[in-house]
């Protein structure tokens, strides 16, 4: 009898990993990567246009949502996001400070380490469905 309730243990956690691997992001989470996406494409442009106030308003923008987002992947115990997302908090963090300070080489710098941080991330947990959704994996 104790062998049944270990291999019933055994499938029902190996299933739950399954699911794991492949749930819908919580609608929180996708409104958030939205407006990531959305400050990310304003970054592009504040940079291209050398405004710096509008590179330090973005910069703050990403930071409180870098912030969100490594809560988010501290709950699934994806070290590797984890670390991404704290990459992405510190780039941002920088980011601002370059940007205050009107330094265009900083600014250039850490604003391709944000966008690093995104793609290392979408890369690595990010599965892209046929209707243009995605999943967790």
């Amino acid at each position: 009898m104790g062998r049944s309730v270990l291999l019933a243990v055994a499938a029902a956690s190996m299933l739950a990993i399954g699911v794991m691997a492949n749930e819908k992001p919580s609608d929180a989470y996708v409104k958030s990567m939205k407006e990531t996406n959305a400050a990310a494409q304003s970054l592009k442009k504040n940079v291209e246009a050398k405004d710096y106030d509008g590179v330090a308003k973005d910069a703050a923008t990403l930071k409180t949502l870098f912030a969100g987002t490594e809560e988010f992947w501290t709950a699934r115990k994806a070290d590797d996001a984890v670390t991404a997302a704290k990459a992405g908090l510190a780039a941002a963090t920088d980011l601002e400070t370059a940007a205050k300070a009107k330094n265009a080489e900083g600014v250039a710098t850490a604003a391709k380490a944000v966008n690093a941080t995104c793609k290392t991330c979408h890369d690595a947990h990010r599965e892209r469905l046929p209707d243009g959704t995605s999943e967790i994996k």
